[in-house]
């Protein structure tokens, strides 16, 4: 129990560090990796790092009396940073309980909440049609996020989210298949929610110059870029660790050893599913808003059918 409890303390620790500095690193190797591609010399790997360091030292110009206008940044930055608390850490879970999945999936949607609430705060037309488009993501693929967690839920009779990714390696091959549909799910709810290109349409900063956050400046766009950094990285992460936590869930080793071996796995699946989507935005452009919708309403379509299936094999 003692070392038990000395693990989540370390594994709060990092995942507190490793939400506030991966998500910077990580977007400054997409960088480069999408300028090799495109044969470009591409920007440093901690270009993300010093444009953030920079704008922190700028002095913020608030264009409106909406206190709303101030704190959005900050909830959004708090929300991300809470989300990747819950998620697994090595073999440990800092922040545990039982509907814990339940906790990431709102935390994570104030993110998209906060980008909203700060496009409808101002009279800017661009930062207007931005939060409408964040809004219109949101609802159409936050049910195909939920309910892919669901079936895997389902599938493992538990509603925390470490129990849920070491039950993953005890399911019979048939139910396996449907975990497998579940991934495929969540694969696309994740690439779409975390705003990759071809689905950057809230921003779309070649179109209507970053929607919901034009307005912003100095810190206050600091605070929220790195928030949403922190939200894509916390999504990247839970997938990483619906892969990893099964595999390392199976060889019987000391509670150290796994903790380390397993967290070594995840940051270097994080950073595979990172250069893997890097490549996928080099070769996409950005998709309309009426495709993106009509795609993610399939998508909805085809998880309730799948939760359906697993619920009469479940309890058929």
């Amino acid at each position: 129990m003692a070392v038990l409890a000395l693990l989540r303390a370390i594994g709060l620790a990092l995942s507190i560090g490793l939400a506030l500095f991966m998500p910077l690193v990580l977007d400054g190797i997409s960088r480069k990796v999408k300028a090799r591609i495109q044969w470009r010399m591409g920007p440093p790997i901690l270009q993300t790092v010093y444009d953030i360091a920079k704008l922190l030292c700028m002095r913020s110009v608030v264009p409106t009396d909406r206190r709303v206008f101030v704190l959005a940044p900050y909830i959004a930055f708090a929300s991300a940073l809470s989300a990747m608390t819950t998620l697994p850490i090595g073999n440990v879970q800092p922040v545990s309980f039982t509907g814990d999945i339940f906790v990431f999936l709102y935390v994570l949607a104030m993110v998209s909440v906060s980008m909203m609430i700060a496009g409808f705060s101002v009279t800017n037309a661009f930062a207007n049609i931005g939060a409408n488009r964040e809004m219109m993501l949101i609802l159409s693929i936050e049910p195909v996020l939920g309910v892919g967690i669901g079936i895997l839920a389902l599938l493992t009779s538990s509603l925390s989210m470490l129990s849920i990714m070491v039950g993953i390696a005890k399911l019979p091959l048939h139910e396996l298949l449907f975990a497998v549909a579940a991934y495929a799910l969540l694969g696309y709810a994740v690439y779409v929610e975390s705003g990759f290109i071809p689905f950057d349409i809230a921003e779309a900063e070649t179109e209507i110059l970053e929607g919901s956050l034009c307005e912003y400046s100095g810190r206050l766009l600091a605070m929220f870029k790195w928030g949403l950094l922190m939200k894509r990285f916390a999504l990247v992460w839970l997938y990483s660790s619906l892969i990893v936590e099964p595999l390392m869930s199976i060889p019987s080793l000391d509670p150290c050893s796994r903790f380390v071996s397993t967290l070594l796995l995840q940051i270097a699946m994080a950073f595979v599913i990172y250069v893997l989507i890097s490549v996928g935005e080099a070769l996409n452009a950005r998709y309309r808003v009426d495709h993106v919708i009509s795609m993610n309403t399939k998508a909805f379509f085809a998880s309730l059918a799948v939760l359906a299936l697993t619920a009469v094999v479940v309890y058929g």
